[in-house]
């Protein structure tokens, strides 16, 4: 009866341990070693048919090198590259492409290369200035600032040649940068930059169930001192939501963040990075990698033409950790692959 007992008590610890050490759906699998790739978008266009095109993506690997080292550059056809995404799920990069009016999709493989890709079109597309990707849902959401909606295309990975949205969501508003949080138990959460001088981020709660036409964000908050939003990122780990303000050439961190939408008020931001020892300037985007033993920063200056790498925990006018200024072309959009 002690040897059956004791029988027991190990599968039932075997049990527990195994489902302690379940992955979560939502967590893509962990790579034998770690990755750290951040994906730029160039905007720029040759205007000599004759002459080669160029390489409008790069990606930085690894990305927390202590210094930056020359990205590795692919050619993606894009005309005026918009914004850029990665899913690891998937393995696929997508970037946007705002004279085209398109989307494009391409294979990333274990190593990071940029492989071939597809296309799809879509001419009431006006201004798309960012995307994201939802591998629960399979859609893609996409940024218009001209129209002031996001569009909505089911099944994106499977999607070719000329097509409409499979929904439209009219903001009040110019939406700019996109930040999707992926949530299975409460729905997903899409956080919305709005450009111009509204200085506001909307927040849309369970995408999936929400219809065509004019759609009233489920909470926003206004940022104090803002003049033009752009660019965003959010980390759930941290409960903290990064901005970066293209008018006055700083970062906003708010913590607690969503205690903040909570309030719908106006957030005076936990910290502000700015300055000129930042060699900020224009920012447009930003992406963080949250991991605990990086908390990293990344910001994309349009002007400069700059990269710049800040700690999470940086505040006021502070020297960027790493610069990268060596763009021949114009950054618009990045994002980090960080696992």
């Amino acid at each position: 009866m002690r040897k059956s007992g004791l029988f027991a008590l190990l599968i039932i610890f075997s049990i527990g341990f195994f489902t302690a050490c379940e992955r979560n759906d939502d967590e893509p699998v962990l790579p034998k070693t770690e990755i750290s790739r951040l994906y730029v978008s160039f905007f720029d266009v040759k205007t000599d048919d004759l002459e080669d095109p160029y390489n409008n993506i790069g990606v930085f690997d690894p990305a927390h090198a202590e210094q930056f080292l020359k990205p590795f550059e692919y050619n993606s056809g894009v005309m005026e590259g918009a914004g850029i995404y990665f899913d690891p799920f998937a393995g696929k990069v997508f970037q946007g492409s705002l004279r085209d009016q398109s989307i494009k999709s391409f294979s990333v493989n274990s190593q990071g290369a940029v492989g071939t890709g597809s296309t799809f079109r879509d001419s009431t597309l006006l201004y798309q200035r960012d995307l994201v990707y939802d591998h629960s849902s399979k859609n893609l959401y996409v940024s218009d600032n001209l129209s002031e909606s996001i569009y909505v295309y089911f099944q994106a990975l499977n999607r070719n040649g000329n097509i409409r949205p499979n929904k439209k969501f009219k903001l009040s508003g110019q939406p700019w940068g996109l930040y999707l949080q992926g949530d299975t138990t409460s729905g997903d959460s899409l956080f919305i930059v709005m450009a111009g001088a509204s200085a506001e981020v909307q927040l849309l709660e369970n995408l999936t169930k929400i219809d065509s036409g004019d759609v009233t964000a489920s909470k926003k908050i206004k940022i104090a001192g803002a003049t033009d939003l752009r660019g965003i990122s959010y980390s759930n780990r941290l409960n903290t939501l990064f901005l970066t303000d293209f008018g006055s050439g700083k970062v906003y961190i708010i913590e607690n963040a969503r205690e903040a939408f909570n309030t719908q008020a106006t957030i005076t931001p936990t910290r502000v990075i700015g300055g000129a020892q930042t060699q900020m300037q224009t920012p447009i985007d930003i992406s963080v990698d949250d991991r605990e033993d990086k908390l990293l920063m990344y910001v994309i200056d349009r002007q400069s033409k700059k990269l710049l790498r800040f700690k999470v925990s940086d505040d006021g006018n502070v020297a960027p950790q790493a610069i990268y200024n060596q763009f021949a072309l114009t950054p618009v959009s990045i994002y980090i692959d960080a696992r």
